[in-house]
């Protein structure tokens, strides 16, 4: 899948709205014209199956590259980063409940604190909706503004998640896309266990994290692999494994 000659990611946009999903930061663009392609030719797919395909973006190699790498060093989402590492943790441990509801509340400080930060007003109160919203749409007038970069790119990820934003927050009875990724569901307990915390919520959910990261920095590119980031992505894999493992002998021992 080509990018246009603005080279910006407007044809994904569609997409991946279409399957209820941000286009996700931090990506390379054969990774993301991967998913893309898979997406098209699964509508209507499963929320499993979406979460099989995004996952090839949150390996524990990637993921491990961020929170040692990228979470502590950007402004404001470093605050958060224990929270994170947590949640990432949760994911690979198979605690999907835990990960998800870690997440929601990361998302909801960090974009108060940005709000904040940018002058747009006071970051406490109601209305975190709008708030969001300003900040988004405060942010991709920056981008068109100073034109760096890959600046197409980063318009086209903010744009996508203003369109996830309003599944993620909408009223939870109302919310019918894969995946039950809404955080008012989640935070005020309408959703019970079978409503949320696949690996497909937690995948949402990061992006959301990951679009504000890119609202701080405005650097699109996925952070360096290192001999630490190496090291946690071997133990990712090795719990997620166990917990696979695990739960397969549960079943196993239940069927019995």
């Amino acid at each position: 899948m080509e990018r246009n000659e603005l080279n910006d990611l407007k044809a994904f946009e569609g997409i991946f709205e279409t399957a209820g999903l941000a286009i996700p930061p931090f990506s390379n663009m054969k990774t993301l014209d991967k998913i893309a392609i898979e997406l098209s030719g699964t509508v209507g797919a499963s929320e499993e199956r979406i979460g099989e395909i995004l996952a090839e973006v949150y390996t524990p190699s990637h993921l491990s590259a961020m929170v040692l790498n990228r979470y502590p060093n950007v402004p404001i989402v470093s605050e958060y980063k224990e929270s994170i590492a947590e949640a990432v943790s949760a994911h690979f441990l198979g605690l999907g409940h835990v990960a998800v509801a870690g997440l929601i509340p990361v998302v909801e400080g960090i974009g108060r604190r940005l709000y904040e930060q940018r002058g747009l007003g006071e970051r406490r109160g109601n209305r975190i909706v709008a708030r969001l919203g300003e900040l988004i749409a405060d942010a991709i007038q920056e981008v068109q503004r100073k034109k760096q970069g890959e600046f197409g790119e980063v318009e086209s990820m903010l744009r996508s998640f203003q369109k996830f934003l309003q599944k993620f927050y909408s009223d939870s009875d109302k919310y019918v896309t894969n995946g039950s990724t809404n955080r008012n569901g989640v935070t005020h307990g309408d959703f019970t266990d079978t409503k949320f915390g696949s690996a497909l919520d937690f995948y949402k959910t990061l992006a959301a994290v990951d679009i504000l990261c890119l609202i701080s920095t405005f650097q699109p590119f996925p952070p360096r692999e290192s001999i630490e980031s190496k090291a946690l992505a071997m133990c990712y894999l090795t719990c997620k494994n166990e917990s696979e493992a695990r739960n397969k002998s549960w079943r196993l021992f239940l069927e019995q």
